[in-house]
């Protein structure tokens, strides 16, 4: 380090006296014991409370002692995301000995490295025990003995408390070291950075051999919060991960810049994805160069979104420096400021301020294991004043502070590259080549190839030597992540006079190379056909996506380069430009573009799978026996009428709220609502707020409500088997609401919440005493039938006669009311619920905003016109919707079906909203739509347009078949069932035009 030509940034803040993070997570399990601490979402979900998690860690601790790990016992941890992997890292923790992430997957050779570096006592894995000369231990929640006696004394700020392998330049990895001290001051400082209050629910997102993941792993059990662990490999699965911060609210997570910016392209090319994600308040971004773009797009979507940039190299306790986004960065966003007692010095700066980033402070950590040379070669003496401890790392950054002192990225200084958030040494990735038979010289590098850096080598080899073979050699030896995506063999490298490798020549040959497509198979499909065949067309969306303009239809992609980012990216590039109904599993189970295009049908080919989903849907729509046994036993029973207690599911929804206000203020019942939440009180806020926003909650209602954590697609609502077993014996009825609707998915999307969910509803239903269960489908269900019948389809007609819908949705409801009414023929007391097209109130005129009617009626307003055709259906209130069901739960249930709608059909398109509004033509309606939606890619008017995209087209045009939008309910069924209700029960139909004006005041104003 230069001892004049310096600038330094940082600040001391007290925290207060030292706790390291093992106490300080024991102090939070005293405080809240019987709170979710983490939850792992596996083959089967794993939830454990603090006070489980902290006695698991202390057993497992006092076996590990038994053992022989002592303090200072530096212990490889071979396993992957698992409850396990934080129970080890806080039990080791506990005893003073330093845990390192590992990953089993990792071929033996390096295996055998990692472990001669570590020379550890024993190895930690979850089975089956790996194959080394090291002994190893399975560690299993389900067998360690729990134990309320904690181990001690506490370790210092000073001693190692984690390691993390990082690459190295001989090849041989190095174990990177940090501190207690390190950890403990990052973990507070991100509680007071984030505002922590213990309502914090993590999703681990990052490798689990990233130091990222011990923060997303380890942070939250100490502010009270929930740590969320998602299945091995999820995280580069985003639609997956979408569900997974859906399903458990995840408020906080950390995506590295290249999926980050895949995110995007996913939320931008299916809106419907945005509302998953809106739980998140904060977003940690790290791990290489951000993409200003992305950040800011995602800022947009997601509004209330915090997003921060993180820095900071693994010889740092994770992290240190943050910049918190706030939009007017424009294109160049900062690393930001260090963290709370964190240093960073530009050293050698030049004449533009920019020099070499070093870092300092409480982060520091204390070098590589068993490695002094490379060490003292990092971390180097400190001459700059002000900033604490005896040495700085230099992380071969360059940089420099701008005007308003916050520290800005200018490159590398030396030969590591950061690959989709991983730091990498290029040597490595050499010395592994040149180990491959045939290579004489190779030399690795990287290129930008559509936004992501990619992973090249080059060699010179002998003759017979194939870039297969290369990287074969390589998958069988680096980590995935550290393969390269692109291998060239080549006859030499070009030279500099002084007979050094030319890099800049090589990486001209490099690109001439990838633009050329070299290596690629043939360009053209056999067919032989004048224009370009649709598996050449496929071609030409992976060659574009991989930077291969020569991709040719028999190139396996994965092969090519393809990783599952790429394959998210080709994927939506498919679906818009090809038609073809593409994810992400069939670019990996059909990996060239023949195969891909032979195996995906279009818009035009008859579609496979609506053959396999016929399938699916039978089998689907076989009661179980277990449950055909329990409803015979059920024959004969009488629940109580009017029920005493009534479990609702589908409370938070627009129908299900409206039936929670009516059975709290029209009857006496206690009302169980099933809720998705991250826990009962959030639950019970997620319920208030949905009653709220219709203008119905009232607080004397609270005293008959229950709220419960719960979700249908997962067995026994996720519940425990005492909850379940309890809310069986007292509830009286079941009014089953809940259901996923999303008119832009398939059955398949919609099976798991709506044809096993109500599986898991009847299973309650039929479990200890009988209960009454109200089953509420759609007339979806039996559209196509009603429209071949020839008259008037009566109640009494049998579904499983009828012809499948069309929808994923109705073709789900279609199956859950089989399974039903099935169950009622056994003996099961049952009672379902047609509905139509259900609209505002009168009282309010609050809209359904997921609702199709309400997405086409705002179009209308907001374009100021609507298409010239009629598009009839019901205009059914949801307050006379809400007294049918409950009117129906005060009669036994003995099989009746009720058409709920309307007589008396509406044109929704003669719906007058507003003055000045134009009638044209369908064709100019539909462009003025797709220009609202490109305005606003996730607006409703963009919603809309992707539903009518997928409407039969009235001509040669395309133009969506409007009169076939809604369906003509009135003219189409009968309703006799539900008239006798009414009459008995009194339920009134007052006039229509109340409600419609009161829909119309909430759309206009």
């Amino acid at each position: 380090m230069s001892e004049a030509n310096w600038q330094v940034a940082g600040a001391e803040v007290d925290h207060g006296p030292y706790r390291p993070v093992a106490a300080l997570i024991e102090e939070q399990a005293d405080r809240t014991p019987g709170r979710t601490a983490l939850v792992h979402r596996g083959e089967t979900e794993t939830t454990l409370t603090y006070a489980e998690f902290d006695a698991l860690a202390n057993g497992l601790a006092a076996e590990l002692t038994s053992a022989g790990v002592r303090d200072g016992d530096f212990v490889p941890l071979l396993i992957g995301n698992s409850v396990e992997l934080p129970l080890c890292m806080v039990a080791l923790m506990k005893l003073g000995a330093v845990f390192v992430p590992c990953d089993p997957a990792w071929p033996e050779e390096r295996l055998r490295t990692v472990l001669k570096v570590l020379d550890p006592p024993l190895s930690l894995t979850t089975g089956p025990v790996v194959r080394t000369d090291r002994p190893s231990r399975v560690v299993s929640h389900r067998t360690i003995t729990p134990r309320t006696e904690r181990p001690g004394p506490r370790p210092a700020a000073g001693r190692p408390v984690y390691g993390v392998f990082t690459s190295g330049t001989t090849g041989v990895p190095k174990c990177a070291v940090n501190l207690h001290g390190g950890l403990t001051n990052r973990f507070r400082f991100m509680s007071r950075h984030f505002g922590a209050t213990g309502d914090e629910v993590v999703l681990q997102n990052s490798r689990h051999t990233f130091d990222s993941a011990i923060w997303q792993l380890l942070w939250p059990l100490t502010t009270g919060g929930r740590t969320i662990i998602p299945e091995q490999g999820e995280f580069l699965d985003l639609e997956r991960t979408v569900d997974t911060i859906a399903r458990y609210g995840v408020t906080v997570t950390d995506f590295v810049p290249a999926i980050l910016g895949m995110l995007v392209a996913l939320l931008e090319a299916e809106p419907a994805h945005v509302a998953e994600i809106a739980s998140l308040r904060h977003l940690v971004v790290g791990g290489e160069e951000i993409i200003p773009h992305a950040v800011h797009r995602l800022r947009e979507l997601v509004p209330g979104l915090g997003i921060t940039n993180g820095y900071g190299p693994s010889e740092a306790s994770i992290g240190m420096v943050f910049h918190r986004v706030d939009g007017t960065e424009g294109d160049h966003i900062p690393l930001g400021r260090p963290i709370d007692n964190c240093y960073a010095v530009i050293d050698g700066a030049n004449a533009d301020g920019i020099g070499e980033i070093l870092i300092g402070g409480a982060c520091l950590g204390a070098g590589y294991l068993g490695d002094p040379d490379r060490t003292a070669e990092a971390f180097v003496p400190n001459t700059s004043p002000g900033v604490p401890g005896e040495r700085l790392y230099r992380t071969g950054d360059l940089g420099w502070f701008d005007d308003a002192g916050l520290l800005r990225f200018a490159g590398r200084r030396d030969r590591q590259a950061q690959v989709d958030g991983v730091r990498i040494e290029l040597r490595e990735i050499e010395t592994t080549a040149e180990a491959c038979p045939g290579v004489i010289q190779a030399k690795a590098l990287t290129l930008r190839r559509s936004g992501r850096t990619r992973l090249v080598v080059a060699a010179a080899s002998e003759e017979g030597t194939t870039p297969a073979t290369l990287r074969g050699h390589l998958a069988s030896v680096l980590p995935r992540i550290q393969v390269p995506q692109h291998c060239f063999v080549l006859q030499a490298l070009p030279l500099t006079d002084n007979g050094k490798v030319d890099l800049r020549a090589l990486r001209t040959i490099v690109e001439e190379k990838l633009e050329s497509g070299a290596g690629t198979g043939p360009g053209s499909d056999p067919g032989g056909t004048a224009g370009p065949t649709r598996a050449e067309r496929v071609a030409g969306v992976m060659g574009a996506v991989l930077g291969l303009p020569g991709f040719g239809v028999r190139d396996d992609f994965l092969d090519h380069g393809g990783d599952s980012l790429t394959a998210l990216t080709a994927a939506l590039r498919i679906r818009e430009t090809l038609g073809l109904r593409v994810g992400i599993s069939d670019l990996y189970a059909h990996r060239t573009p023949l195969a891909l295009a032979a195996a995906v049908p279009d818009d035009r080919t008859p579609d496979t799978s609506t053959a396999d989903d016929a399938a699916l849907m039978e089998r689907d729509a076989e009661l179980p026996e277990e449950l055909a046994a329990s409803a015979r036993r059920a024959t004969g029973s009488r629940p109580a009428v009017p029920p005493r207690t009534v479990l609702v599911t589908g409370a938070t929804g627009f129908v299900g709220a409206r039936a929670v206000h009516r059975l709290l203020t029209a009857t006496g019942a206690r009302v169980v609502c099933v809720v998705r939440a991250r826990d009962d009180a959030h639950a019970g806020l997620r319920l208030v707020e949905a009653l709220r926003a219709q203008g119905l909650w009232d607080e004397t209602m609270a005293g008959r409500l229950d709220a419960r954590r719960g979700d249908l697609a997962r067995a026994r609502f996720g519940w425990t088997r005492e909850v379940w077993e309890s809310y069986a014996d007292r509830c009286d009825a079941v009014l089953h609401i809940g259901a996923l609707v999303n008119f832009l998915l398939d059955y398949r999307a919609h099976r798991p919440a709506n044809v096993a969910g109500t599986v898991e509803v009847l299973r309650f239903a039929l479990s200890g005493r009988a209960k009454a269960l109200h089953h509420v489908s759609t007339l979806g269900v039996l559209d196509r039938q009603a429209a071949r019948a020839g008259g008037r389809l009566g109640e009494d007609f049998d579904p499983t006669e009828a012809v499948p819908p069309t929808s994923g949705y109705s073709r789900s409801k279609w199956v859950a009311e089989r399974l039903v009414l099935a169950a009622g023929r056994l003996g099961a007391p049952v009672t379902l619920y047609r509905l139509g097209e259900i609209m505002p109130a009168a009282d309010n005129g609050v809209p359904n905003p997921k609702a199709l009617t309400h997405l086409l009626l705002s179009a209308f307003l907001r374009l100021g016109l609507r298409p010239d055709v009629p598009m009839r259906s019901d205009y059914t209130p949801v307050d006379e919707t809400a007294a049918r069901l409950v009117a129906g739960l005060a009669e036994p249930a003995e099989g009746a079906v009720h058409h709920v709608f309307r007589d008396g059909g509406v044109d929704f398109a003669a719906i007058g909203l507003a003055r000045g509004e134009r009638t044209v033509p369908p064709a100019e309606f539909m462009a003025a739509l797709r220009a609202a939606a490109d305005e606003d890619e996730g607006s409703a008017a963009a919603v809309l347009a992707a539903v009518l995209t997928m409407l039969p087209a009235s001509g040669r045009d395309g133009t969506p078949d409007f009169r076939r939008l809604l369906t003509d309910n009135p003219g189409l069924f009968t309703r006799d069932s539900c008239t006798a209700l009414d009459a008995r029960h009194g339920v009134r139909e007052p006039p229509l035009e109340a409600a419609l004006a009161a829909y119309r005041t909430t759309l206009t104003h």
